[in-house]
């Protein structure tokens, strides 16, 4: 009798097991940042089945695949861009339900989106995950890129030694020496050509173009030095646009720093050609992505233009 009622159960579970086949798609598993894809979930049941699916209204959480394979326990958000949809499509006996969205990263790196939940009669059953890339620009053969984060601090392997420093942090010297020259030589000439013995400091838009112009002149990429201009480089924005509009940028990731930007007001395309800048720069320190010299002098061009952009008018002569 036991074993009468054990092979009903099996049979049941059986039963419910292949009653619903759940799929989970998506139309383009690599993309630029950016650039929407679809990610369809579908399963099949009976004619009197009843289904229930909540979706999400925003955003999609994910998780990065690091380089050992691992996923981070922080979790990744891709953008809904259009609003979920779905359907019920009936064939004969049984029934297929097709739901949909339209999502972006802002993030580049490797990423798994978890399955999403559906309740049928009262079951719960989840969709299979969905592994998507997302790139800066179009994925290059032999490079891997992951997710990024920043570091701003590193623990010394040994004592400090002031020699040992400025051997290795020579070109910050040499950046803070042209700063410091550029400064003095432009309260020069302005005391010269106005005749007075005060004058206003120099603003912050003028600070943030002379760092970038002496940035610009140590060519560090020349000395295989390629990372430390974009870590500077980077540094430089995200201190202006932090001192620009009383926010903290220095240790937020990228998407982070696209959303507060939007909060603050900057127009579309101004945050845009930011996060671009800021892609860059995590491309090259994390990616191991080599541009060419006229790749790196547009986005220094580029920091420049959004300094000049977003800064208040100057008038000479004003008093």
């Amino acid at each position: 009798m036991i074993r009468c009622w054990l092979n009903i159960i099996f049979a049941f579970i059986l039963a419910t097991s292949y009653g619903q086949k759940l799929n989970s798609t998506i139309s383009q598993d690599q993309i630029l940042i950016g650039q929407p894809t679809s990610i369809s979930y579908e399963v099949s049941f009976g004619k009197n089945d009843s289904i229930l699916f909540i979706p999400k209204k925003e955003i999609l959480e994910a998780r990065a695949i690091t380089k050992s394979g691992d996923l981070t326990t922080t979790g990744i958000e891709f953008e809904i861009t259009i609003p979920f949809k779905d359907t019920v499509i009936k064939k004969g006996d049984s029934k297929t339900w097709i739901g949909e969205y339209v999502v972006t990263a802002w993030d580049s790196g490797m990423f798994i989106i978890p399955g999403e939940k559906v309740l049928i009669n009262d079951s719960s059953f989840t969709f299979p995950d969905i592994a998507i890339f997302s790139y800066l620009t179009d994925k290059k053969e032999g490079i891997d890129i992951y997710d990024i984060k920043e570091n701003y601090a590193e623990i010394p392997d040994s004592t400090f030694s002031l020699i040992n420093y400025i051997s290795t942090h020579w070109w910050w010297l040499l950046i803070l020496i042209f700063g410091l020259i550029a400064f003095f030589a432009f309260r020069r000439k302005n005391k010269n050509e106005e005749g007075i013995d005060e004058e206003s400091p120099i603003s912050l838009k003028q600070r943030t173009l002379i760092a970038i112009e002496a940035l610009e002149d140590a060519k560090l990429w020349e000395r295989d030095q390629l990372k430390e201009h974009f870590v500077e480089l980077s540094y430089i924005l995200r201190s202006y646009l932090t001192s620009r509009y009383n926010i903290t940028l220095l240790e937020k990731t990228t998407y982070e720093t696209t959303i507060v930007l939007t909060e603050k007001g900057l127009n579309e395309d101004t945050v845009n050609v930011i996060v671009r800048i800021l892609s860059q720069a995590d491309m090259v320190k994390f990616a191991k992505s080599k541009p060419d010299t006229i790749s790196i002098l547009r986005i220094s061009t580029l920091a420049k233009q959004i300094v000049a952009e977003t800064s208040p008018l100057e008038f000479d002569n004003v008093k």
